[in-house]
């Protein structure tokens, strides 16, 4: 157990993500049912509809929190530095609270503006950590 503990950054971050993505799934709900939308349906698809931003927020969320539960976990189970998998945890949790905030906002262009940057920010700490572990089994 000491050896996860060290990791242990890394792991509430991950946990924190995780609660962000639950927080947005009962926000969509919530804001569906206002709507009178039927559970599984899907708000218009316009930018401007804040719904619409808030339920593909949280979809990506989902589609994200899978590629970042593994990265974490065989970065732990191979043993990569502690200090690096906490930091860039960490860096990833800070980027996907931007990416629902910018999100949210609507700040900059719908394509190519400030979300796409962000995302790719932590994208790109997801691959940093697969290529750490990848090199860990090596």
């Amino acid at each position: 157990m000491t050896a996860v503990s060290d990791y242990s950054t890394a792991i509430i971050s991950l946990l924190v993500f995780v609660l962000i993505v639950l927080f947005q799934a009962a926000l969509v709900g919530a804001g569906k049912a206002k709507q009178g939308l039927t559970p599984g349906s899907m708000p218009s698809e316009d930018y401007e509809n804040g719904l619409y931003r808030l339920n593909r927020s949280h979809q990506n969320g989902v589609e994200n929190m899978a590629a970042a539960a593994i990265a974490l976990f065989t970065c732990i189970l191979v043993g990569v530095s502690a200090w690096w998998v906490n930091l860039l945890m960490l860096l990833f949790l800070i980027d996907r609270i931007l990416y629902v905030l910018v999100y949210a906002r609507s700040i900059g262009n719908p394509t190519q503006g400030v979300r796409t940057f962000v995302y790719v920010f932590g994208w790109g700490v997801l691959v940093v950590m697969c290529v750490m572990a990848g090199w860990a089994v090596l």
